[in-house]
C-alpha cells in the first residue's frame, strides 16, 4: 500500500506553461482520506511552493530548496544551511562570470543584487520572498543554497569548470538548461525523502515519486515506485520503475489516479 507520494515540480508535475490541471484536487483529497502523505520536493523555494498550493498547503509536505528545507504546512521540520565561509568563498568565485547571476537561498527569503533586477520576472517564477539587495553585506539569515541563473541558457557549459573550483563540502547539480544549485554535498531530494520516511516509519516501498531532472536522482532512489517522465534525462529514466508520459500530458496526476485506484 502506497502512503507517501512525492513529486518535482518543474518538468513534472507543471507543464511547460507552469500549471497543474485542477483536477489535483480532488485526488489530493483522494489521498487524504487513504492517509497518503503527499510531497512537494522541489530545488525551489519554500514560501514559492507553498504560495502554489493555497489553500490545501497545511496540510500537505514540502521538501524546497533540493532538501535543504522541510516543512509540513507552516512547520519547519528540518533546515540544513551552508557555511558563512564556504558561503562567501563561493560568491567570489561566481562573480568572475559575467554571463550569470546568483541568488542566496536563505531561511528567511532569497536575495540578489540590484545589478541583475531586470531579471526579476524570472525570480519571481521561482521565488516570492526575495530582496534586491546592494550588497550581500546586508544580509543577515542561514543560507541553505546558492541557485545560478545563466542567461545563455546553457548551464551545463559552465558546470564542470565552476565545480572544479568549489570548497571542499559543497556539491554543483544541474536543474534545467538555465538553473544550477549548489548546496552540502550531503544534501538532496533524497536526504528529505529518507527524513519524512524515517519521521512516519514509511518503508521504501510504501512510496511513489516522480522526477525528470538530475536533483531528483537520489529522490527517486529512495522509493520504490520511481516514475520518471518521457521528458526527463536519460540517468533519471535508467533507474525508474516505469517510464510515464510527459509534464504537458499531466502524467503526473494520470500515474496518481492509477495508484488510488489500485
Amino acid at each position: 500500500m502506497i502512503r507517501l507520494i512525492a513529486t518535482d515540480m518543474d518538468g513534472t508535475f507543471l507543464d511547460s506553461q507552469k500549471k497543474f490541471d485542477k483536477s489535483f484536487i480532488d485526488l489530493f483529497y483522494q489521498m487524504k482520506e487513504k492517509n497518503i502523505k503527499f510531497v512537494i520536493a522541489s530545488g525551489n523555494q519554500y514560501y514559492r511552493l507553498y504560495q502554489k498550493f493555497l489553500p490545501l498547503s497545511d496540510q500537505m509536505y514540502f521538501i524546497a530548496e533540493n532538501g535543504s528545507y522541510i516543512a509540513k504546512g507552516t512547520t519547519e521540520l528540518h533546515c540544513d544551511v551552508i557555511s558563512y565561509q564556504k558561503v562567501k568563498e563561493m560568491v567570489h568565485i561566481l562573480s568572475q562570470y559575467q554571463r550569470i547571476f546568483i541568488i542566496l537561498c536563505g531561511r528567511k527569503g532569497a536575495y540578489i543584487l540590484k545589478d541583475y533586477f531586470a531579471y526579476k520576472n524570472e525570480v519571481k517564477k521561482y521565488y516570492c520572498a526575495y530582496s534586491f539587495i546592494d550588497s550581500y553585506d546586508e544580509i543577515h539569515d542561514d543560507i541553505m543554497k546558492i541557485a545560478i541563473y545563466d542567461k545563455e541558457q546553457h548551464i551545463q557549459d559552465l558546470l564542470d569548470e565552476i565545480r572544479q573550483q568549489l570548497p571542499d563540502g559543497v556539491k554543483i547539480v544541474t536543474s534545467g538548461n538555465e538553473w544550477m544549485d549548489i548546496q552540502n554535498q550531503h544534501m538532496h531530494k533524497g536526504v528529505g525523502i529518507k527524513f519524512l520516511q524515517d519521521t512516519y516509519q514509511i518503508k521504501s516501498e510504501e512510496c511513489a515519486a516522480f522526477g525528470d531532472q538530475m536533483n531528483d536522482y537520489e529522490m527517486l532512489q529512495e522509493v520504490k515506485y520511481a516514475y520518471a517522465m518521457s521528458n526527463a534525462v536519460q540517468p533519471i529514466k535508467d533507474i525508474a520503475y516505469k517510464v510515464i508520459g510527459s509534464n504537458d500530458e499531466q502524467a503526473v496526476l494520470k500515474k496518481i489516479e492509477d495508484i488510488l485506484n489500485d
